[in-house]
């Protein structure tokens, strides 16, 4: 058993796409919540800054995987983007509603607008570097 998916990177992980959400998504939720002070502003910013580093680095690879992995392309993108979605906006949701952030609905809204257009676009991306697009 290999730790490589299909196009040889680690099955489970995605390391650069783990930091440029995290780095995107933690900027967005500082904004967010940064009328409420600063301080409160980088507690929810780190918090969804390290979660999504990690979650976006599983979720994207778990896209690359179903996109790559199931040869019928309608099913392949939809499980890609349906799937990771749901993943993620719940996690994100349960994550905020922990103590610290202030606005935990709001700071979800970008995970619910935006996580269905990068796992699409991903899915995209990984089946046509594979000659799957049919």
């Amino acid at each position: 058993m290999t730790n490589k998916n299909t196009k040889g990177y680690n099955k489970f992980f995605d390391l650069k796409m783990g930091f440029l959400s995290g780095l995107a998504m933690g900027m967005i939720v500082f904004f967010i919540n940064w009328d409420h002070g600063i301080g409160i502003g980088l507690i929810a910013a780190s918090k969804q800054a390290l979660y999504t580093f990690l979650a976006g680095g599983v979720m994207m690879r778990m896209t690359e995987n179903f996109a790559s992995r199931i040869s019928n392309t309608f099913i392949a993108i939809c499980l890609a983007v349906f799937i990771p979605t749901i993943i993620a906006v719940t996690l994100t949701y349960i994550l905020h509603s922990l103590k610290g952030t202030p606005e935990p609905l709001n700071s979800t809204i970008p995970t619910m607008i935006l996580a269905p257009f990068g796992f699409l676009w991903w899915a995209l991306i990984k089946r046509k570097q594979l000659g799957k697009t049919s």
